[in-house]
């Protein structure tokens, strides 16, 4: 240690009467040094509680959401859903026989739910049970969003973006071809979706329009307004949407970030590889807290209750 011997030099050249002086005069000067070095946690007060008490295997969950913090889904590998009703988790029965990996969920109401995954797989639940929405294809799906019951969203590989509008789903016209990891918007006006491609799209309620290109891979994107916007992905990326432009953050990691959620525009959290966990205070993003040593693949909240959720079995309430 530097200082020690610093100090016992002193000490031979220093009387020792005004040595404890000089301690404290050495203390205030090395403090703000200190706090800098190590992590900021102040205004953090999150406690991690690991949820464990399960009886399904140890899959690896894709994604997380919720009506209420009563009514939460949590989808994975060998087609899992996961279902907490405010008193316990249990593993939901469905129409599918294949172990397929389930990568997103969305709903507009606790009675109207989607599921999508590998395969071209389209589940729905209406409050009681789920059904599959067989449209025959074997696409990779990777996210869904909607705005209401019959404005619904999915994306996928090969450039793939279907719109359901209550009745049928039909294929929408997008002017990208790779494959579409996000798919997220403020409104039926304004809608975002991000690609492995680092492409970032807008549709403004009439058509599709390419407004980024040649980032890193987008994995997810969500916002507190529609001038107020996060995408993540590859290497720790982050860009901030302000309404007019987009603008690459610091995001304290290298690690790649697949899971954005937030309370507002001066609170959100970004997941990823790793067990990266970072967070948004209104000014910068800072690593939180290392949870797990999992991947950590999507996270979603409500209210003070919030869920991450990645590999092997992970789901922690935070």
């Amino acid at each position: 240690m530097l200082i020690p011997k610093f100090v016992e030099k002193m000490t031979s050249i220093i009387p020792v009467k005004n040595f404890k002086k000089i301690q404290i005069a050495l203390l205030i000067l090395i403090l703000p040094f200190l706090t800098i070095s190590c992590l900021d946690l102040s205004d953090e007060n999150l406690s991690l509680d690991p949820i464990v008490d399960y009886e399904w295997p140890r899959e690896y969950y894709e994604g997380v959401w919720g009506s209420s913090e009563n009514d939460i889904f949590i989808v994975g590998t060998n087609s899992t859903i996961l279902h907490y009703d405010g008193q316990e988790w249990a593993v939901m029965e469905h129409p599918l026989d294949s172990n397929l990996r389930l990568n997103d969920v969305w709903g507009s109401a606790q009675d109207d739910v989607f599921v999508v995954g590998e395969g071209g797989t389209i589940l729905h639940y209406n409050g009681t049970g789920w059904e599959h929405m067989d449209l025959e294809m074997r696409t990779r799906l990777n996210s869904v969003w909607g705005t209401s019951s019959d404005n619904v969203f999915v994306a996928g590989a090969d450039g793939t973006l279907l719109h359901f509008n209550g009745q049928e789903w039909n294929n929408v016209s997008i002017p990208v071809s790779d494959e579409i990891f996000a798919v997220w918007g403020t409104s039926a006006e304004n809608i975002w979706a991000g690609t492995a491609g680092g492409n970032l799209v807008n549709f403004n309620g009439s058509e599709w329009q390419i407004k980024e290109s040649g980032l890193p891979a987008i994995f997810k994107i969500w916002g507190a307004s529609a001038n107020h916007i996060f995408a993540v992905g590859s290497g720790g990326f982050i860009t901030k949407y302000d309404g007019s432009e987009w603008t690459e953050m610091n995001s304290d990691t290298t690690r790649g970030l697949y899971g954005i959620w937030g309370s507002g525009t001066n609170t959100a959290y970004a997941a990823g590889l790793d067990g990266r966990l970072l967070r948004y205070n209104g000014e910068y993003w800072r690593q939180i807290q290392s949870f797990s040593t999992e991947n950590l693949k999507d996270i979603w909240g409500f209210r003070d209750v919030r869920y991450v959720v990645g590999g092997f079995g992970a789901i922690f309430e935070i």
